[in-house]
């Protein structure tokens, strides 16, 4: 690198290679999608949320399902927090729950730290949400006792925003 950044040069396919340390800094994966805009002659890559992205749709199922049924709602990407009926949006989140989402891992707990500051306690359901056979974030259910309904309801609502992601 030197002081006006990485230089790599385009094929001829228009392609060129994003350094390595910088995908490591911006935590950008294999296979990850990015958004590519002109502003003032320049290239903006940034990264691309399909979760981030159906916001709107998130936020109307969220709160749905938080009024009807009085549970608390935590929607992810891979990296914050997109949607929560305890308004916790754009916190960063712990890498424990990161790995969940990463690895596939439904599961049940008593305790979950959303990072260093948020803990929760109670009945605690967490499930991908699958995009295109990709794990893109995670749905976390939580209340005080345990009701059977609520890992049924946590798939439900992780496959319905799976669907609404793969047709818009």
């Amino acid at each position: 690198m030197n002081e006006n950044g990485y230089i790599r040069k385009i094929d001829e396919l228009g392609r060129i290679v994003i350094p390595k340390e910088l995908r490591q800094k911006l935590k950008i994966q294999d296979g990850e999608s990015l958004v590519i805009n002109c502003i003032d002659k320049k290239i903006n890559l940034s990264k691309y949320s399909y979760i981030g992205n159906n916001i709107e749709f998130i936020t109307k199922v969220g709160d749905k399902v938080n009024f009807l049924m009085d549970l608390e709602i935590i929607i992810t990407d891979l990296e914050n927090i997109i949607y929560s009926s305890k308004k916790y949006q754009n916190i960063k989140l712990d890498k424990e729950i990161i790995n969940y989402a990463k690895n596939r891992e439904n599961t049940i707990k008593t305790e979950l730290a959303l990072n260093e500051e948020i803990n929760l306690k109670g009945h605690i359901i967490l499930e991908s949400i699958i995009s295109n056979s990709q794990s893109i974030g995670i749905v976390i259910v939580f209340c005080d006792k345990r009701i059977d309904y609520v890992e049924n309801l946590c798939k439900l609502i992780a496959e319905i925003i799976s669907y609404h992601i793969n047709i818009t």
